[in-house]
């Protein structure tokens, strides 16, 4: 197969080599760069941009794994093939172990090295389609930890790309483990503010005379205890974003307080005379109706107005449970990696069951539920005998068969990216070519697109592919 027009960067302190490699190539459609020592290459690998590299092991002054080494510093996924003396094999092994991405012995076989060259641009093409097929759903389906594709996910995520960029006070309502505090970082992290602090304070973790002194901050031996000056939250905010989390549990002497900071931009320390000024943005939080809480007198109206701004509100998990296989992948791997275990996957029985519970604990209750099922079960499937006994309780004769689905998603459903590319066109056509490269090898095809060899067979069914 001939080149596409490729850039491959050659270099070999013998001109005779270079000339022939360099018609040879030229002849297969690529285009050739060379030079004769490893300095000379790092400079024109930073000008031409190669998308492969053939060196040989010994040049003048930096050998061939000093510049594979130095290459990879800037691109780590750059095919780097070695030319080696015959029986320098250890060299090569060497060269390999560094990051070379192949090896061959002079005198050159010219035929083996145009098929070595093929693989290799083709392997990392793969890798590249690969990576942005990652990217692009990465960008869709997820911002800040805040996973799913369902229609109130992207409502969201529309209106904190929208909120972020303002200055205004946000109000964040929705129940206990809907990722309230993870809405809030999303829209500090995408704000003018995102390299300033994001100060939290969670309103109900503290009574409220602790809470006040934690908010203000006080002066040295402004009440028993007080043995030095400490800064409080809201001076710690400065130029950042303060977030306020169960706000509807402060009581109505600090809603006073905090009223007035909103009002005048300033605050005074608790045994303080001068007051100082303070600019942050306010994101505050509540699982509960704030609006409902003002009309029972409950919650000072004229603070809810200044904070319900913007108003988000955060989906229960019942309302979105098309995010159940998201969810679960993205938590899956997360424990995966943090027990440092090999990966694991649910049995469609298990998925089955977690779209017929209500989850009152919403997404937090289902990382918690995953994590003790990956703790304790064995083997690599994760069945029903693993799920917490409330759980098969309460969807003991829910599930039908109707609703089952797998960690992939609906048979019939298809995703499509906004640009309107169809993910499983993509994927069928990544596996075609794995497997063109691997010579049908089934193993070495999983290997190339970084899934198993299970998760391959799956697709091949799913495609029609043998």
């Amino acid at each position: 197969m001939k080149g596409n027009g490729e850039t491959i960067l050659i270099i070999d302190d013998k001109r005779n080599i270079l000339e022939v490699l360099k018609g040879y190539l030229e002849n297969e459609g690529y285009n050739i760069v060379t030079c004769s020592n490893g300095e000379k290459a790092i400079e024109l690998f930073k000008e031409s941009s190669p998308d492969i590299i053939l060196t040989d092991f010994k040049l003048p002054g930096i050998n061939g794994i000093e510049l594979i080494k130095e290459i990879h510093s800037y691109d780590e996924e750059l095919p780097v093939i070695v030319f080696t003396a015959y029986g320098s094999i250890s060299s090569a092994v060497e060269a390999i172990k560094v990051g070379g991405y192949d090896y061959l012995t002079k005198p050159l076989d010219y035929d083996l090295l145009k098929i070595r060259i093929r693989r290799a641009l083709d392997e990392k093409k793969i890798k590249m389609e690969n990576r942005f097929l990652r990217e692009e759903l990465d960008e869709q389906y997820s911002m800040d930890n805040l996973i799913g594709k369902s229609e109130p996910m992207k409502r969201l995520f529309s209106i904190i790309r929208t909120a972020a960029p303002s200055s205004s006070n946000i109000l964040i309502e929705g129940e206990y483990g809907t990722g309230k505090e993870l809405i809030a970082k999303a829209i500090h992290n995408l704000s003018p503010r995102k390299d300033k602090p994001l100060i939290t304070v969670d309103c109900s973790a503290l009574p409220e005379n602790l809470l006040e002194s934690e908010l203000f901050g006080f002066e040295k031996g402004a009440f028993t205890g007080a043995v030095n000056r400490k800064q409080g939250r809201i001076e710690l905010a400065a130029g950042g974003t303060l977030f306020l989390d169960e706000i509807g549990e402060m009581g109505p002497n600090l809603q006073a307080k905090l009223l007035r900071v909103i009002q005048e931009k300033n605050i005074t320390r608790l045994g303080g005379l001068a007051p100082i000024k303070v600019d942050f943005r306010l994101i505050a939080a509540t699982n509960r109706n704030l609006a409902e809480e003002t009309k029972r007198g409950n919650f000072r109206g004229d603070l809810f107005y200044r904070l319900n701004v913007i108003k988000i509100e955060a989906p229960p998990l019942r309302d979105r449970k098309e995010d159940i296989p998201l969810l679960v992948k993205h938590f899956m791997e997360k424990i995966s990696k943090r027990e440092n275990k090999p990966p694991k996957r649910m049995s469609p029985g298990v998925i089955e069951v977690f779209y017929n519970y209500d989850w009152p604990g919403n997404v937090r209750e289902l990382e918690n539920c995953i994590e003790r099922m990956f703790i304790l079960s064995e083997g690599e499937l994760i069945t029903e005998d693993y799920l917490p006994g409330e759980i098969r309780e309460y969807t003991r004769g829910k599930v039908k068969p109707t609703t089952r689905r797998s960690i992939q998603g609906s048979a019939g459903e298809k995703d499509t990216l906004k640009n309107g590319v169809n993910l499983e066109e993509i994927e069928r056509e990544a596996i075609v070519r794995a497997l063109e490269i691997a010579s049908g090898n089934k193993s070495k095809a999983a290997k190339l697109l970084n899934i198993h060899r299970k998760a391959l067979y799956n697709r091949l069914k799913k495609y029609g592919l043998k």
